[in-house]
């Protein structure tokens, strides 16, 4: 079909306004410029729209179209058609209005179905000599249609607005309709919209939901975020992930849902050790504060592992207990454990007493006590100590507190041993507290009952009594299937309640509401009195009491050499049992043993410069253990 310009557009228009056909005219013109210089020409034209007969997201009403164009006494201008067919596919109107009879001329201006109407041109002769014209000019339709699901700003609200917009020579438009329109660009998701904004965005869909589609496509910010925040995994599809091991978590994840899961196991698959090294930092730090969603699965394939701890780290309670059952039965404890393990690092440091023979007694009780061993060595030493009873040199624990400052605010933690010194001294310093340690011993039988004059007679203020840690000793939630303790995990849990007594301790002392804080035990506990127990060879009139760690003294019997009579009582010093005690599961107090019987006096203080703690400089070595016994 021969193209025209406007001129000789206006020419033929001229010659079909002269005939005495009422058929309509068809003007095909994709040029906008070329509508409106017709619009301006036959100014004295009717104008009529299709939009008009197109109410909200409706296609418009063609019936009450046609009728309206039989109304007009004068000559019309239409507009919207071609549009409306364009978006549509409408096209059974064009026939209709193709053979339609009008009492006036109508002229109807095309934008967007060339093809169509030469189609129709090259099928009727007729039609194509007198009712229809192609001007020049070529602009395409860009559309882009948006669901109501994806609930963005848009150009035009309904198609209604839409064609109204078409017919104004807008080319660039969006829409949100729920009509199934053709040539256009469906948005349905956030995704498909991220994707009409950046078409180079190579980005799988399913990387993230449709949510997190949605905030992203309003904000794409993803700086500053937790790591196991979406946005922190989002920032790799812009490359914007430093953290080494956050896009090495990201590289290997196809979708949020991987990494966050990589975020716990990708550290698994590393081999070369000073990738290693820098991975565990950074995999400790980022799953911190992550949700435990995949930390059993975790432990789990760490069951395979000989060198689980190696992967583990102390930000959960679940791991920290992991580490301590790795270590059950050995006689050495891994570098890596008290390098990934600080809180147990601390706790096995070394507390110098003044004497060698008891600070190596703590250091090897500590260290059995951890990994679960059987130490015929450390045994006969207890026994030695048993008859030797070197906890007479110090001071009853009476007579410290009675020179003690009566100002003084006491604390008293029932079951509280010398063996966490060296753990305190270190958190003390760690919180800006200076901690004046006395080693005192308690009153025999190390029973409660026996053991509690010193808070009754406190002339002095005083906390309430803390029992958590003698609770969790006695706890028979710590029990296995067999009735018994196959385990230390409680230690973690031990040192958990010091460390929130030495905050209730600091923030005391913060809030000045006293100077000085003494914090004592009625006694301590052993845990090797319940690994090693046995009955003694001694049948007795009396019943062994408190797991058989003492029992009342009576006429018939005689006292074994290993025990000590003190208070109506015989007291074992060894790891011996009196017959008719019930076992204990996790530890056990009312015996002699260096670990029941010391107990510490600590007068703690804000820190100054003139008060600071010296803690023991920690041991060093390059093996891979160190090792248990001396």
């Amino acid at each position: 079909m021969e193209i025209l310009n406007v001129e000789e557009v206006v020419k033929r228009i001229r010659i079909y306004l002269k005939r005495d056909t009422m058929r309509p005219y068809f003007v095909i013109s994709d040029d906008v410029k070329i509508c409106a210089e017709l619009k301006r020409i036959f100014g004295d034209f009717e104008k009529i729209y299709v939009s008009d007969f197109c109410a909200g997201d409706f296609l418009p009403d063609t019936d009450r179209l046609v009728e309206k164009l039989k109304t007009f006494g004068n000559n019309v201008l239409c507009f919207g058609l071609g549009e409306y067919i364009y978006f549509t596919g409408q096209e059974n109107i064009l026939r209709r209005l193709q053979d339609e009879n009008f009492n006036r001329k109508i002229i109807f201006v095309c934008r967007g179905i060339t093809n169509l109407l030469e189609r129709l041109a090259d099928e009727d002769f007729k039609f194509r000599t007198n009712h229809i014209c192609k001007a020049g000019g070529k602009e395409n339709f860009s559309v882009v249609k948006y669901g109501f699901d994806v609930n963005v700003s848009t150009d035009a609200k309904n198609f209604s607005e839409l064609l109204k917009l078409a017919e104004g020579g807008k080319n660039n438009l969006t829409v949100q309709s729920n009509l199934p329109l053709r040539n256009v660009k469906e948005i349905n998701t956030f995704y498909d919209a991220i994707k009409n904004e950046e078409p180079h965005f190579k980005v799988s869909p399913d990387a993230l939901n449709e949510e997190q589609w949605r905030e992203y496509f309003f904000d794409n910010n993803c700086e500053g975020y937790p790591p196991e925040h979406w946005r922190s995994f989002a920032a790799g599809f812009k490359n914007k992930i430093f953290n080494p091991y956050l896009k090495y978590a990201f590289e290997h994840s196809a979708t949020y849902e991987e990494y966050r899961k990589n975020l716990f196991f990708a550290l698994l698959d590393i081999e070369d050790e000073k990738i290693f090294e820098e991975f565990y930092s950074l995999r400790k730090a980022a799953v911190k504060n992550i949700s435990t969603q995949y930390l059993d699965e975790y432990l789990e394939r760490l069951k395979n592992f000989p060198d689980a701890v190696k992967y583990l780290t102390d930000n959960t309670g679940e791991e920290r207990r992991a580490m301590i059952e790795f270590i059950q039965g050995r006689n050495a404890i891994p570098s890596v454990f008290k390098k990934n393990y600080s809180a147990m690092n601390d706790y096995l440091t070394d507390y110098d007493f003044g004497d060698e023979e008891i600070t190596i007694y703590f250091r090897r009780y500590k260290k059995i006590k951890l990994c679960n061993v059987d130490d015929e060595n450390f045994k006969k030493h207890v026994h030695e100590i048993a008859l030797g009873r070197p906890y007479n040199k110090f001071e009853t624990r009476q007579k410290i507190l009675d020179n003690a400052d009566k100002n003084a605010k006491l604390y008293w933690l029932d079951a509280l041993g010398v063996e966490f010194l060296g753990y305190i001294k270190t958190k003390a310093t760690q919180l800006g507290l200076s901690a004046q340690i006395q080693i005192a011993r308690a009153d025999l039988p190390t029973l409660t009952f026996q053991n509690k004059n010193f808070y009754d007679d406190w002339s002095g203020d005083k906390f309430d009594k803390n029992q958590q840690l003698d609770d969790l000793k006695h706890s028979t939630e710590k029990f296995d299937a067999n009735g018994k303790c196959s385990a230390p995990i409680y230690i973690d849990d031990e040192l958990r309640i010091i460390n929130d007594v030495l905050d209730e301790i600091k923030k005391t002392l913060a809030n000045h509401r006293v100077e000085k804080i003494i914090l004592t035990s009625d006694h301590g506990a052993s845990r090797l009195a319940v690994m090693y127990g046995h009955e003694n060879k001694f049948k007795l009139k009396s019943v062994g009491e408190h797991s058989g760690r003492c029992c009342p003294i009576n006429e018939f019997d005689e006292k074994p050499d290993c025990a000590i009579e003190e208070n109506g009582f015989w007291v074992l010093a060894n790891y011996d049992r009196f017959a008719g005690g019930r076992l204990s599961s996790v530890e056990v107090h009312g015996g002699a043993t260096l670990e029941e019987i010391l107990v510490p006096i600590i007068e703690f203080s804000l820190q100054t410069a003139n008060n600071e703690v010296k803690i023991p400089a920690l041991q060093k070595t390059d093996d891979a253990f160190d090792f248990l016994l001396d």
